[in-house]
């Protein structure tokens, strides 16, 4: 409990903003570095910012899956085989940079990210949008986690092989569930928003102080200066 404390405490600290800022260098990056070093360098500085926030195991499985996508995407273009896709390893290992500081931009409080939206010159129909995309995902990644844990429970992922035996009625014991479960967070978020005040005309003031610190000037600087040495790798 200690520790989850403390790592929300160091998630705490950071701006909204700042965060938003690191997934667009990752995205940049992402599209724009054609060298796998550069690539894998600009990786390794978010897995250090993801481990520095507390977020050790999350951190571990990108990097392990994106050393696996890299090193067997090299297997297959030296001995020219095709199996599995190397479109498959070619995607995973693209997109999963930026999803690394989207994980992280999931874990900031809702209200944190509201005030540092507000900060910013965008309508306020722009930013409606942006914090339910931003807020939803997660959210239905959570209630994902509670269908799993009510499939267990009920005996309907017994095993593997129960699941590849009965792929149809595994889907349909998920899915549908689901579909309700996104239909009422739909609900939850549009009320949450109309009961704190999303649709006064007045200017709004938040319980959390959006100002960029030392932290977050750090954070922006060094993965400027990353993002363009990887560019130019």
């Amino acid at each position: 409990m200690m520790a989850k404390e403390k790592k929300q405490r160091r998630i705490d600290q950071i701006n909204g903003l700042t965060v938003l800022f690191l997934t667009l260098c990752g995205c940049t990056v992402t599209f724009l570095t054609t060298s796998f070093l550069g690539h894998g360098i600009f990786t390794f500085w978010i897995f250090l910012i993801l481990c520095w926030f507390g977020l050790y195991k999350q951190a571990l499985g990108c990097f392990a899956v994106y050393f696996v996508a890299i090193a067997w995407l090299m297997i297959e273009t030296k001995y020219q085989f095709s199996i599995p896709s190397p479109l498959l390893f070619s995607m995973i290992y693209k997109l999963l940079l930026p999803a690394m500081p989207a994980y992280l931009l999931a874990k900031i409080p809702s209200g944190k990210l509201t005030a540092s939206l507000r900060k910013m010159p965008i309508p306020t129909r722009i930013m409606l949008v942006l914090i339910v995309m931003l807020r939803f995902a997660p959210t239905v990644l959570h209630e994902f986690g509670e269908v799993r844990e009510s499939m267990k429970i009920r005996g309907f992922l017994k095993s593997v092989g129960n699941v590849l035996r009965h792929p149809m009625d595994t889907l349909e014991y998920a899915i549908v569930p689901m579909v309700f479960r996104s239909l009422k967070i739909a609900d939850e978020l549009a009320a949450s928003a109309i009961v704190r005040g999303i649709e006064s005309p007045y200017k709004k003031e938040s319980y959390y102080v959006s100002r960029i610190a030392t932290l977050d000037c750090f954070l922006i600087v060094v993965s400027v200066g990353v993002a363009v040495f990887c560019y130019l790798l």
